[in-house]
């Protein structure tokens, strides 16, 4: 094989090596797990006078690619032992309508005797007036109030701020 043959040779072999290698590079940012080879490449080359044509077969290395793992977060809600509050001394304010599990979470409330003078509550199942009312109370001294999980919301007017107990 004369020079001019080794040197077509060479850049077939080098030309492929590159697609195996671009290809590979391409294939890390999909998201997935690719597994697999690229096809092999075949090039003949027609020799000089008196030369032999020269057949090169080359067939890149298979490629596994995996992407990192997706991190996930998660947020934990404690429950306290012996029936009392996870979040003791939590506030909720005096006055407003609360989302529970959002704006207040679930446990046992106090609020003291209130400086309007009349202090009114409400566990609610829906905002849908009357019928969402669960348990509701007026009082004009110191108020206690367990909201449930499955309660929707919270509802308060003319009280003091309430704390988790």
């Amino acid at each position: 094989m004369n020079s001019k043959t080794k040197h077509i040779i060479g850049y077939t072999v080098t030309a492929v090596a590159a697609i195996g290698i671009g290809s590979a590079a391409a294939s890390g940012g999909s998201g997935n797990t690719v597994t697999g080879a690229t096809p092999a490449v075949t090039q003949t080359v027609a020799g000089d006078e008196g030369t032999p044509a020269a057949t090169v077969t080359v067939t890149p290395p298979a490629e596994t690619v995996t992407p990192p793992a997706e991190t996930v977060t998660v947020t934990a809600t404690p429950t306290a032992a012996g029936g009392g509050s996870a979040n003791a001394g939590a506030t909720i304010p005096g006055d407003g309508t609360y989302e529970v599990g959002v704006d207040v979470q679930p446990g046992r409330y106090t609020s003291t005797t209130p400086d309007s003078g009349n202090c009114y509550w409400a566990r609610l199942k829906s905002a849908d007036g009357f019928d969402g009312i669960i348990a509701n109370n007026n009082s004009s001294g110191q108020s206690v109030v367990v909201i449930k999980a499955s309660d929707k919301f919270f509802e308060s007017s003319g009280c003091n701020d309430w704390t988790a107990r």
